[in-house]
């Protein structure tokens, strides 16, 4: 088995609800709760749920950009959970993030040149101004654009090049490992394609590892080797791509790939179709979160909640049974 990179062990972030006059805390949003998973080194996991499940708040989580509530991160080998300020500043180095916003994540008043350098200047990776204009111009030209670019500011680009731009400072510093939240959600298809495809042949090119956050099931399908599905702050099920596409096992996954559009719905599968609304992440239900909306829920999944188990090598499901979605039929997981 590879070697993970990066280990996340019953992760939480809790965000404290404040109310009243003393602004005493009422309550939390348990935006993550519990989350567990590895990335092996040079791999690209996704990570993959409905909106407001807690991906995005699991990559910020594990970067250090907000301080978990509870749980492990481990980086390399080593426990980085407590790393605050100047312990932290040689992780940055190695662990970044490109955000899904190109046209908020980078700042409107510095010039490309800038926004490649000023990494650079922070973690001492090159000696003079003429050594980081050098990389700079180096950087530029590996995601796509032109050196004569670096003059320019973001509003003088497309969303397509400012996302380049964004890669192109998030590997400023040669990092280990890139945190991909929804990098390309916000361009068009054909866009898309170019991003995806650069992403891919700059992890060949320099050995990244990537965490690959999104809600399109199609793109994680093209560049992930394995996938994370969340709910309501947990990992419920994990496996490789194509096994999870071709056999999902738990029932949250088989309703999310079922609503995947297909060019043929004549060979579409029987729809997956969910009742209910997601829980409060305020006032998650005992049990299994994802009882009140499963077909096979028992009076039991509503009295323990169930562990991570290992239904076939490399599929791991938080759920009590095995479940036959043809048949109906469910096997209780030892």
């Amino acid at each position: 088995m590879a070697e993970n990179l990066l280990e996340v062990q019953d992760l939480r972030k809790w965000f404290p609800i404040k109310g009243g006059l003393l602004g005493r805390t009422s309550g939390f949003v348990k935006a993550v709760d519990g989350a567990t998973l590895g990335v092996e080194k040079g791999e690209t996991l996704g990570v993959v749920g409905e909106s407001g499940c807690g991906k995005t708040t699991l990559g910020r989580t594990v970067l250090k950009l907000t301080q978990p509530t509870g749980g492990r991160i481990l980086f390399d080998g080593r426990d980085i959970t407590s790393l605050r300020g100047r312990k932290a500043k040689p992780l940055r180095r190695r662990m970044q993030i490109v955000f899904q916003d190109p046209y908020a994540s980078l700042d409107p008043r510095q010039t490309v040149r800038s926004a490649l350098t000023e990494p650079m200047k922070i973690h001492g990776l090159a000696r003079s101004r003429k050594e980081a204009d050098a990389k700079a111009s180096e950087l530029i030209s590996k995601v796509g654009l032109n050196p004569d670019h670096l003059a320019r500011y973001p509003h003088e680009f497309s969303g397509g090049q400012r996302q380049r731009i964004a890669v192109a400072r998030a590997l400023a510093v040669s990092p280990d490992f890139i945190v991909l939240d929804e990098p390309t959600s916000s361009l068009d298809v054909s866009v898309q394609s170019q991003i995806l495809n650069l992403l891919k042949a700059l992890q060949r090119e320099l050995g990244l590892t990537y965490l690959f956050i999104s809600h399109n099931l199609a793109v994680v399908r093209q560049v992930c080797q394995r996938i994370a599905v969340m709910y309501l702050g947990r990992v419920v099920e994990m496996a490789e791509t194509e096994a999870l596409f071709e056999s999902p096992k738990h029932p949250y996954t088989r309703a999310l790939l079922s609503s995947v559009p297909i060019p043929d719905p004549s060979r579409r599968k029987a729809l997956a179709v969910l009742e209910g609304d997601v829980p409060s992440p305020v006032n998650i239900p005992p049990g299994c979160r994802f009882r009140q909306r499963c077909e096979f829920a028992t009076e039991r999944c509503s009295e323990v909640s169930p562990p991570m188990k290992e239904v076939r090598r490399g599929q791991t499901i938080e759920c009590l049974y095995d479940i036959d979605f043809a048949t109906k039929r469910k096997v209780e997981l030892s």
